[in-house]
C-alpha cells in the first residue's frame, strides 16, 4: 500500500489523532499479525491486554477508551466505530489499488455499433457485441464477453471471464467477480412427445445500483420478462438463481444458495450457506433462513427459518435437542418395554394360578 501518515488517516477515517508522534503507515494489519509500520483497530475496551505486546504503529480504538490509559506505545486514534474507520480506511487504500488508466487494449473486439462512456477500459481480448452501451468509468478487465444489446451502467468492474449475455441491463457501481456468469439460459424444458423439449427463454437479467456477484455464480434470464436482482444485494460464489426470481434490496445469498425459478424474495433476506429454495414462492422482508436448509414453502416476513424442510428456527432447535436424547429414550423404552413384559407375564401366571386354586 501506499505511505501514509496518521495524519492522513485521521483525515481519511474522521478519528481523532491523540497527541504525538505523526508516524508513517505502510500496512493493514490484524491484531494478532500486527508489525512495525502496521495499524490495527480494536473494537472493545474490554481487550486492552492484547496490547501490552502488539507491535503495530498505530491503533484505532472507540471513543471512550479517550478517557483509559491504554498499554500502547504507538499512535492512537479514537473512532465512535472502530471496525467502520478501518473499513473506511480500506476502502480508500483500495481506491487507489484498483485505479485504471482508461483506454482499450488492442487486442479487444468491439463492435463499431457499441457506445462506450468516458474513460471507459477494456481489457485484452474482451469481446463487445452490437448494440452494447457502456457507462462512463467502467471497467471490463481481460476475457470477457459482452452479448448483444447489453446495457452497462456507470461505475462498474467486470472482472476476468465474466460472461454476459444479450438483452441483460447492469446499472451502476455493479461488481462482477471473475467467472461470474449473467444472462445464461434459464432451465426451461417441457415433457412432449417423449422427450425433454427446449423452452426459449427469451427475457433478461436486470442487477440494480452496487449489486456485487461473486465468482462463478449464475444468474439465469427469464423465460419471458426479466430476473431481477435488487439494489445492493450481493450474492457469493457459486450461487445459483434461476429464471424469472425476482429480489428485493439489500439481500445477501452465501455461498453455494440455489433458488429455483420464479421465488419471490423480499428486501433485507439473508441466505446463508448451502440454503435451497424450491420455486414459485414469496420470501419475506427481513427473513432469515440458517445454513443448509431447505425451503419448499412461503415464508411470512420478519421470520427466521431453519432445517429441512425449513420450519421456524426455535422449533427445529428443540426437534434437534430432542433428536441428541434418542439413544438414551430408545434405552430407557426398551427398559420399560422390558419391565412391561415382565409385569404382564406375572400377572397372567398369577391369574393362572388362582384359577386353578393352587
Amino acid at each position: 500500500m501506499q505511505t501514509l501518515t496518521v495524519t492522513e488517516i485521521a483525515k481519511i477515517t474522521g478519528a481523532e489523532l491523540a497527541p504525538g508522534t505523526d508516524v508513517h503507515i505502510t500496512r493493514l494489519c490484524a491484531l494478532d499479525e500486527a508489525q512495525p509500520g502496521g495499524i490495527c483497530y480494536l473494537t472493545s475496551v474490554e481487550k486492552t491486554d492484547l496490547l501490552k505486546e502488539l507491535k503495530a504503529s498505530a491503533l484505532i480504538v472507540p471513543a471512550e477508551a479517550k478517557d483509559k490509559k491504554l498499554p500502547f506505545e504507538g499512535a492512537l486514534l479514537y473512532a465512535k466505530n472502530p471496525e467502520w474507520a478501518f473499513i473506511t480506511l480500506m476502502k480508500y487504500i483500495d481506491a487507489a489499488r484498483q485505479k485504471h488508466t482508461p483506454g482499450i487494449h488492442p487486442t479487444a473486439v468491439i463492435s463499431d455499433k457499441a457506445t462506450l462512456g468516458a474513460n471507459v477500459s477494456v481489457g485484452a481480448y474482451t469481446v463487445i457485441e452490437d448494440g452494447v452501451t457502456i457507462g462512463d468509468n467502467t471497467v471490463i478487465f481481460p476475457q470477457c464477453y459482452i452479448g448483444k444489446d447489453v446495457t452497462i451502467g456507470k461505475n462498474c468492474y467486470i472482472y476476468p471471464q465474466v460472461v454476459i449475455r444479450e438483452d441483460c441491463v447492469l446499472k451502476d457501481y455493479v461488481i462482477l467477480q471473475a467467472g461470474a456468469r449473467i444472462g445464461s439460459d434459464g432451465f426451461g424444458f417441457t415433457f412432449h412427445e417423449g422427450r425433454h423439449q427446449k423452452i426459449p427463454q427469451i427475457g433478461n437479467v436486470i442487477l440494480g445500483n452496487d449489486v456485487e456477484i461473486q465468482s462463478n455464480a449464475c444468474v439465469d434470464r427469464a423465460k419471458i420478462s426479466s430476473t431481477v436482482i435488487g439494489d445492493n444485494t450481493k450474492i457469493d460464489n457459486l450461487v445459483q438463481v434461476g429464471h424469472n426470481v425476482r429480489v428485493g434490496m439489500s439481500s445477501i445469498f452465501c455461498a453455494q444458495v440455489g433458488i429455483a425459478g420464479t421465488t419471490d424474495i423480499g428486501n433485507g433476506v439473508i441466505l446463508a450457506g448451502q440454503v435451497g429454495l424450491a420455486g414459485h414462492m414469496s420470501i419475506g422482508d427481513r427473513v432469515q433462513v440458517g445454513a443448509q436448509s431447505g425451503v419448499i414453502s412461503s415464508i411470512p416476513a420478519g421470520q427466521n427459518f431453519f432445517g429441512y424442510p425449513a420450519i421456524p428456527q426455535r422449533e427445529a432447535l428443540k426437534q434437534m435437542a430432542i433428536l441428541r436424547k434418542l439413544p438414551d429414550m430408545y434405552k430407557d423404552f426398551n427398559a420399560l418395554k422390558k419391565q412391561l413384559e415382565e409385569t404382564e407375564k406375572l400377572s397372567f401366571f398369577g391369574k393362572l394360578k388362582k384359577l386353578l386354586g393352587i
